[in-house]
């Protein structure tokens, strides 16, 4: 090969490699993810004493920080879900949700006028990105009447799990309990009929703040749970259903343990007997073995 053809063949590989290495340089900037905030409302308004959510939904936002201020203030609200402010009506719904998407809710409970104003949710980058939401707090409650519903299990075979919720929402707060009757008998879990069958569940979840949510279970069911529940709100708002438990058992719960271990039992009792089998034709094998080997050499 020619020196000048040599030369050109270097030239033309340096080339390829700085051609290379831009095109690689380029690929990299282009997966830099950009945070982007996604369409939400932006102007909420609701009555005093209300909830108040101001959604912050991002797309791609990574292990940046995420902040919620109030404009008129020079310190932020948030951080992530850190308070920085002392008010106890603030909170932070922070969830990942599909396709790379992050939420940043600022939770604003038992809402008041002086709530009212622009709020910011930041994304703390190189560049900042901001989205704006509004917030008007009218200086009147929200006339609602309180309600109560009540849902679940209408008919079970006998054994089966019994079901049921009661949702209760009152007027401007939640109310502090809710009670359940059975045939128009308070259910007490220490009671000697219910003990060790029965859990309830009692929650207020955030939103809409005005309710109280309670589960009531019965693990197995017997002839005797049939007939009217009812719950019964602390605002003394009550709703009934009946239940009916069916003649039709499914396998006693009480009896699974006693199966699950005979079964246990027997398999195992399987097992030793084909293991004492096996060393017991082991054992016969090699004594016929032993004795043939021994006739042989005393020939």
């Amino acid at each position: 090969m020619s020196e000048s053809t040599w030369r050109l063949l270097s030239t033309v590989v340096l080339v390829l490699f700085v051609l290379l290495i831009t095109v690689s340089g380029y690929s990299s900037k282009r997966r830099v993810l950009v945070p982007n905030f996604l369409p939400t409302t932006t102007n909420v308004t609701v009555h005093m004493g209300e909830l108040a959510v101001l959604e912050c939904k991002i797309r791609n936002l990574g292990p940046k920080q995420v902040s919620w201020r109030k404009v008129s203030l020079d310190y932020p609200l948030t951080v992530g879900t850190l308070l920085f402010d002392p008010q106890e009506e603030l909170s932070v719904d922070h969830k990942n949700l599909r396709g790379m998407v992050t939420q940043y809710n600022l939770i604003i409970k038992r809402a008041q006028p002086r709530h009212s104003g622009k709020y910011e949710c930041q994304i703390s980058a190189t560049n900042i990105h901001t989205h704006h939401v509004y917030l008007t707090v009218l200086d009147s409650p929200l006339q609602v009447e309180p309600a109560i519903n009540i849902r679940g299990t209408e008919y079970v075979s006998r054994y089966e799990e019994i079901r049921l919720d009661c949702n209760a929402t009152g007027a401007v707060r939640a109310p502090d309990d809710i009670d359940w009757f059975h045939n128009g008998h308070m259910i007490v879990k220490d009671d000697q009929r219910w003990r060790g069958r029965i859990k309830v569940v009692k929650y207020k979840p955030e939103v809409p703040g005005r309710s109280l949510i309670s589960h009531l279970i019965i693990e197995y069911s017997l002839l005797s749970d049939g007939g009217r529940y009812v719950c019964r709100s602390s605002d003394l708002e009550t709703v009934s259903m009946d239940v009916n438990v069916l003649n039709t058992p499914v396998k006693d719960p009480t009896k699974r343990e006693e199966d699950t271990v005979s079964r246990s039992t027997s398999r195992l009792d399987r097992t030793n007997g084909s293991s004492a089998s096996s060393r017991t034709l082991y054992s016969t094998s090699s004594l016929v073995i032993l004795l043939t080997v021994w006739c042989l050499a005393t020939r």
